[in-house]
């Protein structure tokens, strides 16, 4: 398989590894391991069938490190969920530094609309039936928001914007 073939099929993994986050989450507020595993397992097949240098590879690597850190404190304080932490690591390993503040700008700004929606929605009268008065029912008892939603949308924005050139080649 040759690199642009790879790289294709890297990019279509992480898209659909973020879509099956944002999706889960808001269908029940959990993020799969399978979507971090995804991503972390794709960057790692792209990074050895692309011939990204260790260098690169190391620093991508230490970013996801930093970035679980931090997230794993926010988990600590119960600011956010245990599959936000995960999730955002894996994206934040594709990124690198590089990427980095533009993923978590456009995540900070999708997840404030996203919050702010969840907000209007909690307050908003429950229609008679229909699968949104289920989630409207089911957002308001659990309190969370699904901030998948605002990861995926960071990263993709990412991949719109960088791509796989973005990983250093």
């Amino acid at each position: 398989m040759g690199r642009r073939m790879v790289g294709f099929a890297s990019s279509a993994v992480f898209l659909l590894a973020l879509s099956d986050a944002a999706v889960s989450d808001v269908r029940s507020f959990r993020i799969p391991n399978r979507a971090s595993v995804t991503l972390l397992a794709a960057f790692v097949v792209f990074a050895l069938a692309s011939g990204v240098g260790m260098d690169v590879a190391l620093r991508h690597g230490a970013a996801c490190v930093l970035v679980f850190i931090a997230g794993a404190a926010l988990f600590a304080l119960g600011i956010w969920g245990g599959g936000d932490v995960k999730l955002l690591a894996a994206a934040s390993l594709w990124t690198g530094f590089a990427g980095l503040p533009r993923l978590l700008a456009v995540m900070s700004v999708a997840g404030g609309l996203l919050a702010v929606s969840v907000l209007l929605l909690r307050r908003l009268p429950a229609a008679n039936e229909g699968w949104l008065t289920l989630w409207q029912r089911r957002v308001t008892a659990s309190g969370h928001v699904p901030y998948g939603v605002a990861i995926a949308a960071g990263g993709l924005d990412w991949w719109l914007k960088a791509g796989l050139r973005g990983v250093g080649l």
